[in-house]
């Protein structure tokens, strides 16, 4: 069984299963710098187009330096000429294979898994919330996921990541669906009124504030005129 764990930056990432040698661990990027949460890894990836040379003091160059020093394969765009590990992505075969519905790196790393053959594919570290800045990478990943599925690959996605998640059955769950919204708006309802009274209590405290501000003020010129009187 081949099996492979792609690892992100969420929280998430812990629970990758390092201690077990049957996983490849496939990382990106630069998080590598968490090496206390992630332990080992077998791959690397950053397949982003900024290219400077390793001495340059960027990001991406700092990234190039570390990954020099490695022995394991490191996928970029092109092979670097001052990394001997680099490997270019397999661009041309990949896109073939599945088309180019590419919006982040994690979904190149889930294509090649797929194309290579892996018998399972593990996510950690990938949550692509609806809230965030990731929310129009999400759809790219789920739909190399789904092929995955389609192909008889097992697929695991920690609960945590909103990956493949969805909140109810659509036309079968409509009243938890009602139920859900009613919720939200309740929450949203008693969080205007917290504001509100947080903002009155603000105003009052300003007002407070001020009035010492004018007691102090007020014994400042006391203190002042004393100072001026004679014995």
């Amino acid at each position: 069984m081949k099996k492979v764990a792609i690892v992100g930056y969420t929280p998430t990432r812990v629970y990758a299963p390092y201690d077990d040698e049957r996983w490849e661990i496939w990382g990106l990027n630069d998080l590598y710098r968490w090496k206390n949460e992630v332990p080992r890894w077998t791959r690397w990836f950053n397949m982003h187009q900024d290219r400077p040379s390793p001495g340059a003091r960027t990001p991406y160059a700092k990234c190039l330096e570390e990954y020099a020093k490695w022995d394991c394969p490191v996928y970029l765009l092109e092979k670097h000429p001052d990394i001997p590990n680099s490997v270019k992505y397999p661009l041309k075969e990949v896109i073939d294979e599945f088309g180019g519905y590419f919006t982040n790196s994690i979904s190149y790393m889930i294509a090649l898994a797929i194309y290579e053959g892996f018998d399972e594919i593990g996510v950690w570290g990938v949550d692509m919330a609806t809230d965030t800045e990731y929310d129009h990478q999400r759809p790219s990943c789920e739909y190399f996921l789904g092929i995955a599925v389609g192909r008889g690959i097992k697929v695991y996605v920690h609960p945590a990541a909103d990956l493949l998640k969805a909140r109810t059955l659509y036309g079968y769950e409509t009243h938890k669906e009602d139920a859900y919204i009613h919720k939200l708006k309740g929450m949203q309802q008693k969080m205007k009124a917290d504001k509100a009274s947080s903002e009155y209590q603000a105003r009052n405290h300003e007002r407070v504030a001020w009035q010492y501000e004018g007691a102090i003020s007020a014994l400042a010129q006391v203190e002042k005129v004393w100072k001026g009187l004679k014995p």
